[in-house]
């Protein structure tokens, strides 16, 4: 759909300006969409709220909507006061009001491949008992990345997270496959009796709404990976697209063992890091059982990876338990890219090899080129190493994959935010935001960029609700990051209650070091941060790398000591 000197390809899912392809986030894209379909008519405001918002999504829907429609005007040079192509029609809705280029492409032009994008809805648990909740949502999550890894990259098969938001909805597939941008819907169903299971799945097309297949299998519980093997290959066939040669069959595995690796999966799905020691636990639970259980390894790495990652424990600790775990799962079955991931990030972050974990990275995504995970670690990694451009291409492919995560949106914003990009580092922020008022790493991070943007009140105050919103449970990376920003504002004595206030929570839990040597650098205390980032180093600190980008750290830089910091870290 053409208009003025703009395009936009609903297929390909861009948006350009001549030859330029500008960035245009879901909610923008969508509402120029459906606009641009109905030119001339009013799009009211209940419409985009049922298009743009599915039922069971948390948002501030009039700021949302208001926001989103203003980055949209910005993406077109537009006026509100005197639009040229979106008019506002008070407390009604938006009206397209500019003429659409109705021209046919010329016949010579070349059809551009498209790659088709698939969603696995969350599986509808049908066993009497609402206990096995967690069997039905550990086989999607099976299911998705069964998917991505027979795909060989030829299909986009989206990530869980954004999939989950459905669970339980009544909206169209029609609605669904927009809302996700999705080509096809992969719905289904499990019901278990005792160690039978009944497992039904359908492919559907989602803007005709046309079933193109569904099958039923009952299988004994030992059978459950076959099964999933069995429906990956056959939705493969259903998309009459070449993928990779069929894996092989998995060997039936004991029904204890694969329960428990699905009550891991279920916990880890859980948002941020909140179910990660009961993944822990059941994951470990399936490898007492079964000790050459290849997934359940891969998975308890990829838990520890995140028990350092989030302080849950010591990170040098957590990073080498990860490690061990990593390399017996590429022991038993060398395809696992969860396994190749989390050996890419303990490279990362504990050894701080950035050749062998970009192959490592770059290992796993070829296993499973629609592993979003992978593609956000690696677009953190490349960011750290000052290699933005790069960076942002590998975290814009993580939100393609998984439109409607909280951590890909989040890493998205970072990796413009050290790029210097706070402007868009803020658009990702608030848009993430929308989605959860209490997601932590968003808010941060927009706080960090009004603070390099200028906006010192704005920081200031993003920081100070956030703190609030804790509700007495202190956190010493908020509290770290809000001292930083009253200390360069003027307000020393409060930066320095804070500091004090965040450092007295390690008895109870880990501080890392390397937040509180922010707050030093804010300070001007240069030795007491300096000290502070030589225990993150000795920690290990996942954050450490981030020092060499981190524009807060800008005034030690003159330092001798910041140098050799950098040679430590192999980024200089």
């Amino acid at each position: 759909m053409k208009f003025g000197s703009f395009e936009l390809d609903v297929r390909l899912r861009e948006f350009r300006a001549g030859s330029i392809r500008v960035r245009l986030q879901e909610q923008p894209f969508e509402i120029l969409r459906l606009m641009l379909e109905r030119p001339g008519d009013v799009v009211t405001r209940e419409e985009l709220r049922q298009r743009l918002w599915p039922a069971g999504t948390y948002v501030d829907f009039e700021h949302s909507l208001n926001a989103a429609v203003k980055r949209l005007r910005a993406a077109l040079g537009d006026d509100a006061e005197n639009p040229r192509f979106v008019e506002t029609l008070p407390r009604r809705g938006y009206r397209f009001i500019a003429r659409l280029d109705t021209a046919p492409a010329p016949a010579s032009a070349p059809a551009k491949p498209v790659r088709p994008r698939l969603a696995v809805l969350p599986f509808a648990n049908l066993s009497e008992d609402p206990a096995q909740e967690y069997f039905s949502d550990g086989l999607t999550e099976e299911m998705i990345l069964q998917l991505g890894s027979v795909s060989g990259g030829r299909v986009g098969v989206l990530a869980r997270w954004s999939s989950m938001v459905f669970k339980g909805t009544t909206r169209r597939a029609r609605e669904i496959g927009d809302a996700l941008g999705a080509d096809y819907l992969v719905e289904g169903s499990v019901r278990r009796e005792g160690d039978r299971v009944r497992i039904t799945a359908r492919l559907v097309e989602a803007a005709s709404e046309t079933h193109l297949w569904s099958e039923a299998y009952e299988r004994e519980l030992t059978d459950c990976l076959v099964v999933q093997t069995d429906v990956a290959a056959r939705i493969a066939r259903s998309l009459a697209t070449e993928l990779s040669p069929p894996a092989e069959r998995p060997a039936p595995c004991d029904a204890a063992a694969y329960q428990a690796y699905l009550k891991g999966r279920y916990y880890w799905s859980k948002p941020f890091d909140e179910g990660v020691n009961e993944a822990i636990a059941y994951y470990g639970r399936a490898l007492e059982l079964s000790p050459s259980f290849g997934a359940a390894h891969a998975a308890l790495a990829r838990a520890q990876v995140c028990l350092g990652e989030y302080y849950h424990v010591l990170p040098r600790q957590a990073l080498k338990e990860a490690e061990a775990s990593a390399s017996r799962a590429l022991a038993l079955d060398a395809t696992l890219y969860e396994a190749h991931v989390a050996r890419a990030d303990v490279l990362r972050m504990h050894d701080l090899d950035w050749a062998a974990a970009e192959t490592a990275y770059a290992e796993a995504i070829a296993h499973n080129p629609s592993y979003e995970s992978a593609h956000r670690a690696y677009a953190m990694m490349l960011s750290v190493q000052g290699r933005h451009t790069d960076a942002i291409r590998a975290s814009e492919r993580a939100c393609e994959l998984d439109p409607l995560c909280l951590v890909v949106g989040a890493t998205a914003a970072w990796v413009r935010y050290a790029a210097g990009d706070f402007d868009a580092a803020i658009d990702y922020c608030r848009n993430t935001i929308d989605m959860d008022p209490e997601f932590m790493p968003a808010r941060r991070v927009l706080a960090a960029a009004y603070l390099q943007a200028g906006r010192q009140a704005d920081a200031l105050s993003e920081l100070e609700s956030a703190v609030a919103l804790r509700d007495g449970d202190a956190d010493p990376i908020l509290l770290s990051w809000l001292a930083h920003a009253k200390a360069v504002t003027g307000h020393r004595r409060d930066a320095v209650n804070l500091v004090a206030r965040a450092r007295s929570l390690d008895r109870e839990r880990y501080v890392p070091s390397y937040h509180l040597a922010m707050a030093f650098a804010g300070l001007g205390n240069v030795d007491a941060a300096f000290a502070a980032l030589d225990q993150a180093w000795l920690d290990r600190d996942p954050a450490l790398a981030g020092a060499h980008v981190e524009p807060r750290f800008e005034p030690i830089r003159g330092d001798r000591r910041y140098g050799e910091l950098l040679e430590r870290l192999t980024l200089r």
